[in-house]
């Protein structure tokens, strides 16, 4: 794939994350609201600047057709017969969530140029805290936020190789990369979002966003994903379900979106395990490559160290107000256990 080295110049020095024009009816935008300190203030950039670098240095995508208005369908005849509204189009419907929720990236994106776009965030958080305050002992809070969180990007890079022992195996993840076989990730998170970025071959191929319980306080995942999913991506997602061959016990069951971009989207229920309401977003066409990788393997074994820290181990809860605490008596006493 070409790429243009003054488009990722641009991306590294933070354009807009808006893409495109908007449609006449638009889909509900992904809540990017949880994501917290890593939404940085773009607004000075403009939405034409930011999809021509994009295009410059990706390929041009194709314009997405307008959102269409339901269209009735019906099915049997007499008195069996049944109609309902669907959607006319539900790939495009699918397409236009995704890129939203995709934002300014792209498939085939290096490493180098996420983790640049991640950085631009922080310093769009850091300038807009700057801006709040005129006190010099908050102005250095900040500095030292912004440095830790900067950090923490490069800390969170992951190469999958046996020799690592990284042990993300056992995690929230363990399904989603293949050890020995060129494959990256580098990850964020807040309180109530972790955003997972995989790589093939220094290519961005698929993220996941594993979005916390708290996040939504109180709803089911079928209530998330009447909410929220189908309200992004389209009321009509296949329902789909695997099976181990062997023994024909159902494994898991998930919904997908298939966009006119050729891209999928899952949703995923992992509260029982993981505690997380999980969307998937893949290019169709490398997966199309590699196989799809579902989070249907199960492993009893331990797992320490900044593994547990993603998934929320015994010492990792969150407070009334969605606040991380990692203190494992401070997480106790909120969950009970102390008597």
């Amino acid at each position: 794939m070409k790429r243009s080295t003054c488009a990722t110049m641009m991306f590294l020095f933070g354009l807009s994350l808006q893409v495109g024009c908007k449609p006449v009816q638009e889909t509900d935008d992904p809540d990017l609201r949880n994501e917290e300190e890593l939404v940085g203030a773009r607004s000075e950039y403009s939405e034409e600047d930011e999809e021509e670098a994009l295009d410059e240095g990706y390929g041009r995508r194709a314009e997405l057709p307008a959102l269409a208005d339901p269209v009735e369908k019906c099915t049997g005849k007499g008195k069996k017969r049944e109609c309902k509204m669907v959607d006319g189009q539900p790939d495009v419907t699918a397409a236009h969530g995704a890129r939203k929720l995709m934002g300014r990236f792209r498939w085939g994106m290096n490493m180098r140029t996420v983790m640049g776009q991640l950085e631009k965030d922080i310093e769009d958080q850091y300038a807009e805290r700057q801006t709040k305050t005129k006190d010099a002992t908050e102005q250095d809070a900040n500095r030292d936020w912004k440095r830790e969180q900067i950090a923490e990007i490069a800390k969170n890079r992951v190469r999958f190789e046996e020799a690592a022992h990284h042990r993300w195996g056992v995690s929230l993840i363990g399904h989603e990369f293949v050890d020995n076989e060129g494959e990256e990730m580098v990850w964020v998170k807040t309180p109530t979002l972790k955003k997972f970025y995989f790589f093939r071959d220094d290519e961005l191929y698929k993220i996941v966003y594993a979005y916390g319980m708290q996040a939504w306080q109180g709803k089911t995942y079928n209530d998330v994903l009447a909410d929220k999913f189908m309200k992004w991506f389209g009321t009509e997602p296949e329902r789909k379900s695997e099976v181990d061959e062997e023994t024909q016990i159902k494994l898991i069951d998930y919904v997908q979106w298939d966009t006119s971009d050729t891209d999928h989207v899952r949703a995923f229920d992992m509260t029982a395990v993981h505690g997380a309401f999980v969307v998937s977003l893949v290019s169709g066409d490398t997966e199309d490559r590699l196989g799809v990788r579902l989070p249907t393997r199960k492993d009893d074994s331990d797992f320490t160290g900044d593994v547990a820290d993603v998934l929320g181990g015994s010492d990792i809860c969150y407070d009334e107000e969605g606040n991380m605490i990692e203190d494992e008596e401070r997480c106790a006493e909120i969950r009970g256990d102390v008597e």
